[in-house]
């Protein structure tokens, strides 16, 4: 009889936890009024317009760890992009801890970065949920700015809330079989300011690989694969050396949904390619 009840009971834990795996959250809100949303994701840009300000929103990711004490010791700054990453901390930030309907808790840090002797106020704050954390950062060039910016972003920050989403299937064979193969587009490139000139982004080509068993790997201006052979193209090596551009795919009725790794992770949903061609972040990629 304990054995019987032990095998029901395990039987309920491994549906238990299956179900709990084709959860995942979201992070929703409402986009910032009177601003431009970069094309180029992630994160979800907002520059705001007439002022030197700008929103980010971080989709959530996994972690590992004490996420609270991570984010009071590093701000997690390894998690923002290059273009709004902080050089320096002038002072040490001040937390507040915030209600997010949906997460577990929400921290923030209020801190300013030192460019050349000027303030750059920031706001950053981190939303757990389902072991994983999403972040809203924002910031400006100016006191002045900051100003400005502060109703603005008090208001996305007021919307937010965590909603769980279903996680998509396993690829299946002939959607892989349908998607694998090489794609060229041409996007926006960053270019790190070189001798004191400032940072910018120039017009390059891009290339996306897709396997049939859903692998993917992303790269700029050249990508080769042997003997034009799928097959052939190293996934593994490609994950070893360049995290952050490989990753995997799938398939969820009509959307082609990608992730890729790294210290930034990201998740890009789009359609299935159709005629050959594939749109990911608003860029146009057609099959070689």
């Amino acid at each position: 009889m304990r054995s019987f009840f032990l095998i029901i009971l395990s039987l309920v834990l491994a549906v238990t936890d299956a179900r709990a795996q084709q959860v995942t959250p979201v992070l929703r809100y409402t986009p910032p009024s009177n601003a431009y949303r970069s094309a180029v994701a992630p994160p979800e840009d907002y520059a705001l317009n007439g002022m030197n300000a700008s929103v980010q929103v971080y989709q959530f990711r996994p972690f590992n760890g004490d996420i609270q004490s991570l984010f009071q010791t590093t701000l997690l700054r390894d998690w923002i992009t290059p273009m709004h990453r902080e050089e320096n901390v002038a002072a040490p930030p001040t937390f507040q801890n915030f209600s997010v309907p949906g997460a577990e808790f929400a921290l923030a840090a209020s801190f300013v970065e030192n460019i050349v002797g000027l303030p750059k106020p920031h706001f950053r704050m981190v939303i757990v949920a389902g072991g994983q954390a999403a972040i809203f950062d924002v910031s400006a060039g100016t006191e002045q700015s900051w100003q400005l910016a502060v109703p603005v972003a008090n208001a996305v920050a007021g919307s937010l809330q965590v909603e769980a989403g279903r996680a998509p299937p396993p690829l299946g064979q002939a959607a892989g079989g349908a998607i694998a193969g090489l794609y060229m587009g041409i996007r926006p490139k960053y270019m790190a300011g070189l001798m004191g000139m400032p940072s910018y982004y120039t017009n390059a080509l891009h290339f996306y690989l897709f396997s049939a068993d859903g692998r993917v790997y992303s790269h700029y201006d050249q990508l080769e694969v042997p003997g034009g052979n799928i097959a052939w193209f190293d996934f593994d090596a490609a994950e070893r050396n360049d995290p952050p551009n490989s990753g995997r795919y799938t398939v969820d009725g009509n959307r082609l949904i990608i992730w890729t790794g790294g210290n930034t992770p990201q998740t890009i949903v789009t359609d299935v390619p159709r005629d050959g061609s594939v749109t990911i972040n608003t860029y146009v990629y057609k099959r070689q």
